[in-house]
């Protein structure tokens, strides 16, 4: 009964949560992540990474990957320790509106436009799969409209239902995701010769380099913004730590691996190799597998997006006053999916897809890799770990967090530093980018700067900690 009591309307706003609330074990984060990560965005990406050659992907794929995750799982930590939501998180280091004012807004936008790219993956290949056509040809905009309209609805109404019921939905979604990706990786493997895959050499240029690829990767991981919003819930440390780190990497390095083979499959296949030819739907109908590439799509999207929906939600709630944010959050559900079905059509107004997708990735990689590196650096080296966890459910002057006027000034100043040096290095520093990218730089740079600005404008805590 304690399982199937949870599919409810959640009415678990912003405050702190009851013993009995917290209701995600270890295997509800990992499937929550795997459901996440297993999607159509991290197959595309997958056939990316494989068009810049086998070492790269493998490399990405077992390193990389795993150590960037690692920086992200310990704001599950965090959230779970404080019991705070992903805005929350962000209340220490830049003061308590800054925190709420700053990611509220940017958490908000960039949930609805994470569901923007996977509602539109979905949409195209249902489309395809729909009239049996296995080319890349651009889709009838009616069709594309209808099947985006239908999949945020479901997606919309999944939202509504709360953190318990996308609990339930994760389990279900996620073992489904099993069986189906399962047969497709069969499939893909039998189709082709592991031989001639592994053997494969890019023909042409890739159309980003390797370290490009390295930052699009760290974007893509740090901007999985609920993170906050599903840990709070988890019933101990090591699920919201090591549950949500190996629910993540492998569901995505599962769906990359699958990706890239497909495309180098279809390139052995075709003798044509197309960035283009990562979409999902490509290789499946030409295997005669549509039926099954539908399953997987559309269970991917509804999974991801109901999550990134409900991350929304908590992010416009928390931009209300103290009292309203107690409340649960239908109200603002209800208007982050209507926001994002209107959203989901901007790919519409771009060259190609993946000029939107990589173009979204950069925008927003540069608000939030500086964000969590103060955050972070703000917990482990100006607090030592010691966060204490009711004044960040406060929202008054005499609050631990207050700061000055509602501000943290070294935070702030940190985190617009961040910013600008994020976009401003590739001009800057074109050298640099070349070789160590964008983000360890900028990294390394706001962590810095937050140390430098916090001896300038020491904490003026209202209470002491």
């Amino acid at each position: 009964m304690g399982f199937f009591s949870t599919w409810s309307p959640d009415h678990a706003g912003i405050r702190p949560l009851e013993p009995k609330e917290r209701i995600y074990g270890f295997f509800d984060l990992f499937w929550n992540w795997f459901g996440d990560s297993a999607n159509a965005s991290s197959w595309y990406f997958g056939g990316l990474l494989a068009l810049a050659g086998l070492p790269v992907l493998f490399w990405n794929t077992f390193l990389w990957s795993p150590l960037i995750i690692l920086p992200w799982a310990l704001l599950a930590l965090v959230a779970f320790r404080t019991g705070a939501t992903t805005v929350l998180l962000a209340v220490p280091a830049l003061g308590t509106r800054g925190g709420v004012l700053f990611l509220g807004l940017s958490e908000t936008l960039v949930q609805i436009g994470w569901t923007t790219v996977t509602t539109y993956i979905g949409a195209v290949s249902l489309v395809r799969i729909w009239s049996g056509s296995g080319t890349a040809s651009a889709p009838h905009r009616l069709s594309l409209t209808m099947a985006i309209l239908a999949i945020a609805l479901v997606q919309g109404g999944a939202a509504s239902l709360g953190a318990g019921a996308i609990r339930g939905l994760k389990w279900v979604a996620s073992l489904l995701l099993i069986l189906f990706g399962g047969i497709e990786s069969w499939q893909v493997l039998s189709h082709f010769r592991l031989q001639e895959v592994l053997s494969f050499h890019p023909g042409a240029p890739p159309p980003f380099s390797p370290v490009r690829l390295f930052d699009i990767s760290f974007i893509n991981i740090w901007t999985w913004l609920q993170v906050g919003d599903f840990a709070r819930f988890s019933k101990s440390a090591r699920g919201a730590l090591f549950g949500s780190w190996l629910g993540l990497w492998i569901g995505q390095a599962w769906f990359v691996l699958v990706g890239a083979t497909a495309v180098v499959g279809l390139g052995l296949l075709t003798g044509h190799i197309d960035p283009g030819d990562s979409d999902p739907s490509e290789l499946m109908a030409r295997l005669g597998l549509s039926g099954i590439a539908l399953s997987v799509i559309f269970l991917s999207c509804i999974s991801v997006s109901s999550s990134n929906l409900y991350g929304a939600g908590l992010a416009l709630l928390s931009l209300s006053g103290e009292k309203g944010r107690r409340r649960g959050p239908g109200p603002a559900l209800l208007v982050v999916s209507l926001l994002s079905m209107a959203a989901a059509f901007l790919p519409f107004f771009f060259h190609s897809f993946i000029d939107y997708f990589t173009g979204f990735l950069t925008t927003i990689g540069g608000l939030f890799v500086p964000l969590w590196s103060l955050v972070l650096t703000d917990f482990l080296f100006r607090r030592k770990g010691h966060l204490p966890a009711a004044p960040l459910f406060e929202s008054h002057p005499d609050s631990l967090y207050w700061g000055t006027g509602g501000l943290n000034p070294a935070g702030i100043l940190a985190l617009i530093s961040g910013i600008l040096l994020y976009y401003l290095l590739p001009d800057i520093l074109p050298k640099v980018v070349k070789i160590a990218g964008i983000s360890l730089p900028v990294i390394l740079a706001t962590s810095v700067l937050y140390l430098f600005f916090s001896r300038l404008f020491p904490r003026r805590d209202r209470k002491n900690a």
